[in-house]
């Protein structure tokens, strides 16, 4: 996977599955790369964490959920762009489904390599899906 070639809409959506991927792997190297230094995840139930706090609870969870990403949405606004969609959460542990939709925004940077960075995250709680 090569976030960083292509159309702006393709970068952003592997990048999308790459940082979910590495959640989901607790891979804190991958998650240190993918995301803008100033980057803050803030979770369904209201509470922000900025860069170094949200890759420390990702790495420590035990058994953590496989995160698929679903009705992947891009919008493009010259070096600012916006996912949205929905993540599915799927459990080991014999717990249902769980599924949030979610908002990231990017800021492209750097002069000669123009590299998407996500800056901000929000999950929000949405209808069940079954």
């Amino acid at each position: 996977m090569h976030p960083e070639g292509g159309a702006p809409e393709a970068q952003l959506r592997e990048l999308d599955i790459a940082i979910d991927t590495a959640v989901s792997e607790r891979d804190a190297a991958a998650l240190d790369r993918l995301l803008a230094d100033d980057f803050i995840y803030t979770h369904a139930g209201g509470h922000p964490e900025p860069k170094p706090a949200f890759i420390a609870t990702a790495v420590a969870r035990s058994d953590p959920p496989r995160r698929n990403l679903q009705d992947l949405d891009v919008e493009l606004h010259d070096d600012i762009g916006v996912t949205r969609g929905t993540i599915e959460f799927v459990y080991t542990d014999g717990r249902p489904n769980l599924y949030l939709g979610f908002v990231r925004v990017y800021r492209r940077q750097g002069t000669q390599t123009r590299t998407w960075r996500p800056i901000s995250h929000r999950s929000f709680y949405v209808a069940d899906r079954r």
